[in-house]
């Protein structure tokens, strides 16, 4: 008789077992990209990431992050990123990391990014995805790497159980090393760019000057895989005082705190960017090279070379360039609200910049200024940066929107996330799509349409 007991508990349990996997939707996420222009050869981040999210078919706003494991490559040797040591260590490491997941069960999903970025370095991710989805029997779907940094306020909610998120539609302001856009998120695959840069991105450039400010020691003493803006920050604001006090432009406290540099330091004329010519206002452009050659100029003007300023001007300047650049990005965020007709109440910061809290403190108080209340919603640091686990979350919200990548589907170097982007079937750095289809998320080939269903 306990015998006869035992077996049937013992089928129970598995029934039991079972019942509860098939209320768990798994999505192992991988992400390889780097996106290179020819200015962002120095951004020093260059991650092989690898993640795995799961969410109840019953609660699909929220989600538990059950592992996420990320290497970046040692780039400072270099002086910046190396593409061919940049794609060997995606080679090289992408695999161990998928085996230290210890995946208990195969998922259900498998996410990668698919673009944009150095073909590559994304083909080592891609591909590493395609033969899991073959062997595994599941579906694939190809991410866009800037749809996911727009999404990732998104994910922050559902792995707080759904509370806190945003809703479409919404501005998102993606910045990093490789990327600065302003772009109106309306829905999950429309997306409408209001501005982006027309030569560096915002965070090269605070790379860049970081370079050029920060004393010798301070850039020894941080290690080979180090983000040179957030060195900037921290050597400019301490931890032990930190101090974000910011007057808007054109306020009389701003005024009196610019004479004061002045009497300090004399004149450091660096460039305002699209400023110089009055009648152009660029109001959908950012432009940072600028800042950088202005830097540079009084750096080498200065009498006895770099040793001649002291510490406490370099921190000075570092406070100006980042200031100047911070506003020139609000004041193009203040041009888009004023241009629309119903003007988004949420702003979502992203990319590796994001994680820069003086950035945060000019935006909200130079958008107060100027009389928009708009909600700023910025992900915890670890979010902010290149991550598998926003892969994942972008991942599961196209299939649930009845997506999925063909088996055809490739890398692409080039995929604009506006919905009036396509591309010419010549084109070699990008799948065409349908011209006459939609444009951005959508607009290149690849895509599978499959009839939703619950999850």
């Amino acid at each position: 008789m306990s015998k006869l007991l035992s077996c049937r508990n013992f089928r129970f349990r598995r029934r039991l077992q079972s019942a509860v996997q098939t209320r768990r939707f798994t999505v192992l996420a991988i992400e390889t990209s780097w996106y290179h222009t020819p200015s962002t050869l120095s951004s020093p981040n260059d991650d092989t990431s690898v993640a795995l999210l799961h969410s109840p078919p019953d609660s699909p706003g929220t989600a538990t992050l059950l592992a996420s494991k990320t290497q970046t490559c040692p780039n400072r040797i270099y002086g910046g990123i190396h593409p061919l040591a940049s794609v060997q260590f995606h080679r090289q490491n992408l695999m161990p990391l998928l085996q230290s997941l210890e995946i208990p069960r195969k998922p259900d999903l498998i996410a990668v990014t698919r673009g944009p970025g150095m073909l590559a370095a994304l083909a080592t991710g891609v591909d590493t995805a395609k033969g899991l989805s073959v062997a595994w029997g599941v579906p694939m779907v190809g991410v866009h790497h800037m749809q996911a940094h727009a999404l990732t306020p998104r994910l922050v909610a559902a792995l707080n159980g759904g509370n806190g998120g945003v809703e479409f539609p919404f501005l998102t302001l993606l910045v990093s090393g490789g990327h600065t856009i302003l772009l109106e998120s309306r829905a999950l695959t429309s997306h409408k760019i209001l501005a982006e840069t027309i030569d560096i991105a915002l965070g090269d450039m605070v790379d860049k000057c970081a370079r050029r400010i920060l004393p010798g020691e301070v850039m020894e003493s941080h290690p080979e895989a180090v983000s040179y803006g957030a060195a900037l920050e921290k050597f400019c604001f301490p931890e032990e005082g930190p101090d974000y006090a910011y007057h808007p432009h054109k306020t009389p406290e701003r005024k009196q705190e610019d004479e004061e540099k002045v009497k300090t330091w004399g004149e450091w004329k660096i460039a305002r960017p699209l400023t110089k010519n009055e009648k152009v206002h660029f109001s959908d452009a950012f432009s940072f090279c600028g800042l950088g050659s202005t830097l540079d100029r009084y750096f080498c003007m200065k009498s006895g070379g770099p040793r001649s300023i002291s510490v406490e001007e370099r921190k000075a300047l570092g406070r100006e360039v980042m200031m100047i650049a911070f506003e020139h990005v609000a004041s193009r965020i203040v041009a888009a609200l004023q241009a629309s007709k119903t003007p988004p109440s949420t702003l979502v910061i992203s990319g590796g910049v994001a994680a820069n809290k003086f950035l945060e403190n000019i935006l909200s108080k130079y958008l107060s200024q100027n009389g928009y209340d708009i909600r700023i919603v910025i992900p915890p640091q670890k979010y902010c940066t290149d991550n598998a686990a926003m892969i994942a979350w972008a991942g599961l919200e196209m299939y649930r929107a009845g997506y999925t990548s063909a088996p055809t589907a490739t890398p692409v170097r080039k995929w604009s996330l506006d919905n009036d982007a396509h591309y010419e079937s010549n084109d070699i750095d990008c799948e065409p799509g349908d011209k006459n289809g939609p444009g951005g998320v959508l607009g290149i080939s690849g895509w599978v349409k499959r009839e939703t269903e619950e999850l």
